[in-house]
């Protein structure tokens, strides 16, 4: 199957689905920094290309990265572009872990 960038309805779901597994600490958290899904630019390997929010906080986002199909968590720029690619294959719950706690992104 070729790859094809992930569109906002299937975001949409996969947040519906990645929620499902949170608890409830999280889930409030997701409700409090929920944005509606949005695509924002990101550069990858030299090319500009184009990534789902689903939350932000204090300039910092959580977003589909549907090359590695897991969540990341990146600043973002004040003109809306993803400042750092997390080539990590989180679950929403790690993501929004790292969100609320204001981590760097990624495992550790």
């Amino acid at each position: 199957m070729d790859w094809r960038p992930a569109t906002v309805d299937e975001v949409k779901r996969i947040v519906r689905d990645g929620l499902a597994s949170c608890n409830s600490d999280l889930k409030a958290a997701f409700a409090k920094y929920r944005v509606e899904p949005y695509y924002a630019p990101i550069a990858r390997l030299d090319n500009l290309e184009r990534v789902v929010v689903v939350a932000q906080k204090q300039g910092r986002v959580i977003y589909w990265e549907d090359v590695e199909e897991g969540f990341g968590v990146s600043p973002i720029s004040a003109e809306g572009q993803i400042l750092e690619q997390d080539c990590n294959q989180n679950e929403l719950s790690l993501a929004l872990s790292d969100l609320v706690k204001g981590g760097s992104g990624g495992e550790e």
